[in-house]
C-alpha cells in the first residue's frame, strides 16, 4: 500500500503562525504534523509516501527527504487556484490502479486510531473515515438519507441526520483507486478542478459503495486556527506519555 499526504495548502486561518512556515511543519512538542503521518503511515505498512508540495515547498520537500523512510514529493504549482483536488489530480500516474491510503496534512492523528482504520474492513474498495461527533460550520459533514444510507457530505447544513464529520483519510484497494480517479476525471470535466475529496467520494458513491470507518475516540482533531493547534498538542502529549508508559 501507498501513501498521498495533501500538503500543499496555504494556511491563511493560523494567522501568524502559517504566514511562512506551511502548517504540516508547526511542532507538536517532539514532532510535526506530518512527521506523525509519516509515522503512522510507517506503523500502518505504508511501503511508499508521496507528499503534494505547494506553499512552503522547499522546506516541506527538505523534511521529506530527511524522513525514515524518506518520502517523495509531487509539486503542485498551482496550489493556489486548483486547492487540494489539483494535488490528487497530480498523484495519479504513480496511485491509479495501486492500493494507497490519503490524508490532509493538517491532521493530528493518535497512531493506535490511524492503525484501527487502516486495519478495518480490509475486503472494503474504498473505505472513507468518519469521526462521530455534534458537527459545525468547519466540518465536512456527513449527511444520511432517511434509509440511513449515504445521502450527501458536504461542508453545508442540510436537513436529516448527520452521521459525523469526514476527517479527510481514505483506503483505496487497487480497484478503488482506479475507479476514484475514473469519478475524478469526470469531476474535472464537468466542474473544473476546483472542490473537495468529498465531492469525488460523492460521484463515486452514486455507482459503488463506500465504506465507513466509525470512531468516537475525539484523538484526532483538524488544525485550522490557533486553539486547534494546541488542542493537537495536547492529545500528541497525553500520547507520548501514553507510549512512555506501555514501552
Amino acid at each position: 500500500m501507498h501513501g498521498l499526504i495533501a500538503a500543499a495548502g496555504l494556511s491563511t486561518r493560523l494567522q501568524d503562525l502559517g504566514e511562512k512556515r506551511n502548517k504540516v511543519l508547526l511542532d507538536l512538542g517532539g514532532d510535526t504534523i506530518l512527521g506523525t503521518i509519516l509515522r503512522n503511515f510507517q506503523h500502518g505498512g505504508v511501503a511508499r509516501t508521496y507528499v503534494a508540495v505547494g506553499f512552503d515547498a522547499p522546506a516541506v520537500r527538505t523534511f521529506c527527504a530527511a524522513a525514515v523512510p524518506p518520502a517523495a514529493c509531487i509539486l503542485n504549482p498551482f496550489y493556489a487556484d486548483s486547492g487540494i483536488l489539483g494535488s490528487v489530480w497530480l498523484a495519479r500516474p504513480h496511485l491509479d490502479g495501486v492500493p494507497f491510503v490519503f490524508t490532509t496534512g493538517d491532521h493530528y492523528c493518535a497512531l493506535e486510531r490511524s492503525q484501527t482504520f487502516l486495519q478495518d474492513q480490509p475486503a472494503a474498495d474504498v473505505l472513507v473515515d468518519v469521526e462521530i461527533k455534534p458537527c459545525d460550520d468547519e466540518d465536512m459533514k456527513v449527511f444520511l438519507n432517511r434509509e440511513g444510507k449515504l445521502r450527501t457530505i458536504t461542508k453545508t447544513f442540510l436537513r436529516g441526520p448527520v452521521l459525523g464529520e469526514f476527517t479527510g483519510a481514505v483506503r483505496f484497494s487497487a480497484e478503488g483507486s482506479t475507479s476514484f480517479f475514473d469519478a475524478l476525471e469526470k469531476h474535472v470535466w464537468q466542474h473544473g478542478i476546483q472542490g473537495y475529496v468529498a465531492d469525488v467520494l460523492c460521484a463515486y458513491h452514486r455507482k459503488w459503495e463506500l465504506a465507513f470507518h466509525l470512531s468516537n475516540d475525539h484523538r484526532r482533531i483538524e488544525v485550522d486556527f490557533p486553539c486547534d493547534l494546541a488542542r493537537a498538542r495536547d492529545l500528541y502529549r497525553t500520547e507520548c506519555a501514553g507510549l512512555k508508559r506501555t514501552g
